[in-house]
């Protein structure tokens, strides 16, 4: 591929570094929270119920924070704040939510995000999860008090009882040495269940319900807890001071020529020189065949281990405080490569060459910094990584009616990545989606949101695959049906019998899936509801054989919620058994649900 999305690439970085570890709030006991209160309490398990509103039932034990309150009793005494305090601040945790319910997390105290029971809502608003709450003017007049409420781009809620993950990534107002704001809090991005739903966002003060109306430096996370029964669980943040890496009498020359190494470089005199703010291929004023080197002092606030990731399309070479910290190395647009040293508080000597021979190569340059304490920063200008001619992503979605397209999809499988080489991925309007597999008969992948970026496709040569663009839940990609020659017989791979017809298509669009195994035709048919809250999925068989079972879920744990209601994984999905007569064994460390086969199985996959 000759162009990349380097923003996308670049953007995923940004949410959190995997170099330094995220602290954990412990869930232990209730010590690091303030002050203790009666409905907020510490459990080791939680369920709540579909389709009651406001119920859930928590079992003895540690690892999450259970609310427990009843709608309609409204007051800020009910909400908890963490003993720790954050300024910039990096947040990862999951969230359950009752049927009914709402909640919100308020940064610093005093910025809401909104936690709501949002599941199948059509057009989200500010006040649905993952939204940023309104502010508030009591002055103006009727319908106008609420101000700069921001909703999510996208709803992507699951169902009630089904553990969530949000992650925020905030910036807190900046202040002068008198204690004046010079700069606003920012939302720099909120990803819920996966999806991006927030970018860049300016905070121009405290949202509605703040602990205070004031702006500060560092203040409490908060949770609200007077809206009915929520919890939470693996809270994980990285705290960051405001502290940055900045260049020194930073000068550059620039080289014309195909060059192999730095010594092919130091053989010539640069062109032009002059002295810049920050790294940038541009100053070259050439797309191919050139040379620039850096050459500085990079200040270093903090003493301590610090993570360099360089982006670039061709080679670059660097060295900082005399260590050799990127050697000579090829790189296509938009890849990066790593390092990390440790550096002495103070000026550090700073030398970095980018050269690039390679015609079809698009140029660019960039170059991030971060540590424990500090976010990671951009020690270039943005237009140094920029495509010039970049590809405008080819999304696919449908409009009304279904789309069955036909791809490679990758997927992974445990610590191991795979190519599904015979997928089949069908859109719906409803906003919910699927992948089947035509060698395994396999239903392995549903989505909410977007359907398909099928840029991999269909951009340049491309290489015949498309990604799903929503939340995803995997199945897994393993044959629906067995003959098992024992109760404890191992799922096994399908035999010689299997036979794939292709799929049909009925008159509203959707594909059955058609193939013969074990004597047997199959057909196999899932459509979504028209709330878009769950697939139904159709097993009809034609014929008989011995033995023949459904699985219809694989999982560490599966328990049963109601009659017929089935809990997938550590609260991922549920399904509901409409025909068929389900049980749960265990094999090889998991839990299976299955169904003996008749001549229908019927069910929904709920999320």
């Amino acid at each position: 591929m000759t162009k990349n999305f380097i923003k996308n690439i670049i953007f995923c970085g940004l949410w959190a570094s995997t170099t330094y570890a995220q602290q954990v709030l412990p869930l232990n006991d209730m010590s690091a929270f303030r002050p203790i209160k009666e409905n907020w309490s510490i459990v080791g398990g939680i369920t709540a119920s579909i389709d009651q509103t406001n119920i859930t039932a928590t079992e003895p034990g540690t690892g999450i924070l259970s609310c427990k309150h009843e709608i309609g009793k409204y007051g800020i005494d009910k909400d908890i704040l963490t003993v720790m305090e954050h300024g910039d601040l990096d947040l990862d945790l999951d969230f359950m939510m009752a049927k009914g319910s709402n909640s919100g997390i308020y940064l610093q105290g005093r910025y809401e995000i909104q936690l709501n029971d949002s599941w199948g809502k059509k057009n989200p608003k500010y006040g649905d999860v993952g939204g940023i709450y309104e502010r508030w003017d009591e002055s103006k007049p009727e319908g106008s008090k609420g101000y700069q409420g921001i909703a999510p781009r996208l709803n992507v809620a699951k169902a009630p009882g089904l553990w969530q993950n949000i992650k925020i990534s905030f910036q807190a107002p900046r202040f002068d040495a008198a204690g004046k704001k010079i700069s606003n809090a920012k939302i720099l991005s909120i990803i819920l269940n996966g999806v991006l739903i927030h970018e860049n966002v300016e905070l121009t003060g405290p949202t509605r319900g703040a602990l205070v109306d004031n702006e500060v430096l560092q203040g409490p996370l908060r949770f609200q807890g007077d809206h009915g029964n929520v919890a939470f669980r693996n809270i994980k943040y990285k705290s960051f001071n405001q502290k940055f890496l900045t260049f020194k009498d930073l000068k550059f020359g620039v080289y014309k020529g195909n060059f192999r190494t730095v010594a092919d470089i130091e053989k010539i005199k640069p062109e032009t020189s002059g002295n810049v703010a920050l790294l940038n291929w541009n100053v070259s004023n050439a797309e191919n065949e050139f040379a620039v080197k850096y050459i500085g002092k990079i200040n270093v606030p903090d003493a301590g281990k610090y993570t360099f990731t360089a982006v670039h399309g061709g080679n670059t070479q660097m060295k900082i405080n005399g260590v050799d910290a990127f050697k000579n190395g090829w790189l296509n647009s938009g890849e990066s490569r790593q390092a990390t040293i440790d550096l002495p508080a103070g000026d550090v000597d700073f030398e970095m060459y980018y050269w690039k021979a390679d015609g079809w190569l698009a140029p660019a340059l960039g170059l991030y910094a971060e540590s424990a304490t500090i976010r990671k920063q951009a020690l270039h200008y943005a237009n140094s990584t920029l495509v010039a001619n970049p590809t405008s992503p080819i999304m696919l979605n449908p409009t009304t009616e279904p789309v069955v397209f036909r791809s490679f999809m990758d997927i992974r499988e445990g610590e191991k990545g795979k190519r599904v080489v015979h997928a089949v991925s069908v859109g719906n309007k409803e906003n919910i989606h699927f992948t089947y597999d035509l060698d395994n008969a396999a239903l392995f992948q549903i989505w909410k949101g977007g359907f398909l970026n099928t840029t991999p496709m269909w951009n340049d040569r491309g290489d015949g695959s498309s990604k799903p663009m929503g939340s995803l839940t995997s199945l897994g990609d393993a044959p629906l049906l067995n003959v098992l020659s024992s109760a404890s017989a191992a799922w096994g791979d399908l035999d010689a019998s299997y036979r794939p017809r292709g799929y049909e298509l009925d008159e509203a669009g959707q594909p059955t899936f058609k193939y013969d195994y074990a004597g047997v035709n199959v057909s196999d048919k899932t459509t979504p509801s028209e709330d878009g809250k769950m697939f139904k999925r159709e097993i009809t068989v034609k014929g008989s054989a011995a033995n023949l079972y459904a699985r219809l879920a694989v999982a560490k744990n599966i328990t049963k919620a109601s009659e017929g209601l089935f809990i997938i994984g550590e609260n991922s999905y549920y399904i509901k058994v409409i025909e068929g007569t389900p049980s749960i064994r265990e094999s090889a460390g998991m839990k299976e649900l299955i169904a003996p086969v008749g001549e229908k199985i019927t069910y929904s996959i709920i999320w």
